[in-house]
């Protein structure tokens, strides 16, 4: 049997490459003939940078830039000398990874490091720059970006504003990229988001990720009003209106922040451009079946996440696609899925940090569960149980 393995990362447990590791492990113990290719995925979220290093022939880069919380931290990023072509994942300057539990603080969290990395590729050069957005700390609508890349903030009187943090913009009128587009004249900068969101809305950045980001219930409405006088400002700045952005939601709405300072940035559905960067469509049309994963599967998925789109392109194909996941979400809802099943490899009530322990023993198992199933092959008495 024919099996492609798909991963995406489980975040704060297993990378991308490591998951589909564990998958392929609990493939061959039942079946060692088995035909199995694995490719790490990514969407614009973490691993990102990774995936596309050796794709664009870059070499890694540090750079020492701030974190979420304005600690000081190394950051990696990608450049080809030669093609002058940059890589900058978000996550590695403004990754909610970076970030302990009770330290995300949506109010004071912001995206001036990844600024900073931008600023480093145009001192290298960078005439081209992938921006890969997902898996954000973030709620700033990207004001902390355009601050390091030179934005002048405001006033009713014309005159310059201090911007710290998101509640700062309140006493913004008015925006100037005039610096900005100095420093950025030339350079094509192509943004890769990991969803489709808008800015703002029952589907917008703050109602669909905020409480992940530690936004609470009571603080919805503040801060829905703060990105909307953020999103107004930017529309009126760039002439646009930036509310109908699709994919300008990701990452707290750094994409529609890019859209709006620069005329020479273009978005793109990351899940679909790795995808077709590692001719996916090419090799479902020579599988049994598909197995992709991401540490939550939920109706969050639907928004352009890599696994959504996989399922939806093996459903085009009539290819079965199950996926695996650490938590199936209470929204989740099979009837609009595309997915021919998901599990959950959890069996067990564990605390988070047990079962983020457990993830490649667990995704081992279930793995090998599931090709006996597709291939009505018993288990061999004494195999590994989901601990």
């Amino acid at each position: 049997m024919r099996v492609l393995i798909l991963p995406n990362p489980f975040k704060n447990a297993l990378s991308a490459e490591a998951a589909g590791h564990a998958i392929k492990e609990g493939i061959l113990t039942y079946d060692p003939n088995a035909q199995v290719e694995m490719i790490p995925m990514a969407d614009g979220g973490d691993g990102s940078l990774k995936l596309l290093i050796e794709p664009f022939g870059a070499d890694l880069m540090t750079s020492v830039v701030l974190d979420p919380l304005g600690r000081t931290i190394d950051a990696q990023w990608g450049f080809n000398v030669e093609t002058r072509t940059a890589i900058i994942e978000l996550s590695e300057a403004s990754g909610i990874r970076l970030l302990k539990s009770n330290e995300r603080d949506p109010f004071k969290a912001h995206t001036f490091g990844t600024g900073e990395l931008i600023n480093e590729a145009l001192v290298q050069g960078a005439q081209t720059i992938y921006l890969t957005v997902g898996g954000s700390a973030t709620l700033d609508g990207g004001f902390g970006i355009l601050k390091a890349l030179g934005t002048d903030f405001l006033d009713k009187s014309g005159h310059a504003v201090a911007v710290h943090q998101l509640t700062d913009l309140r006493t913004v009128a008015a925006l100037k990229f005039d610096r900005l587009r100095i420093n950025l004249h030339q350079v094509n900068i192509k943004v890769l988001v990991d969803v489709e969101n808008t800015l703002c809305g029952n589907e917008g950045a703050v109602r669909i990720y905020g409480p992940q980001k530690g936004v609470q219930s009571h603080q919805i409405e503040v801060f829905e009003d703060l990105i909307e006088h953020w999103g107004n400002l930017l529309s009126a700045a760039s002439n646009q209106n930036i509310f109908e952005l699709v994919g300008g939601g990701a990452s707290g709405g750094v994409p529609a922040a890019m859209a709006a300072c620069h005329t020479q940035v273009i978005l793109h559905p990351g899940a679909s451009f790795f995808i077709n960067l590692l001719k996916i469509p090419e090799k479902i049309l020579d599988v049994d079946f598909i197995l992709t994963c991401e540490g939550e599967i939920d109706n969050q998925t639907s928004y352009g996440k890599g696994p959504c789109i996989i399922a939806k392109l093996a459903h085009d194909q009539k290819v079965a696609c199950i996926g695996l996941c650490g938590q199936l979400g209470a929204d989740y809802d099979a009837k609009k899925s595309f997915f021919h099943a998901v599990f959950p490899i959890n069996k067990r009530l564990l605390s988070p940090a047990l079962a983020m322990e457990r993830t490649a023993s667990n995704l081992r198992y279930l793995a090998g569960q599931i090709y006996a199933l597709m291939l009505l092959k018993p288990p061999e008495v004494g195999d590994e149980g989901i601990t």
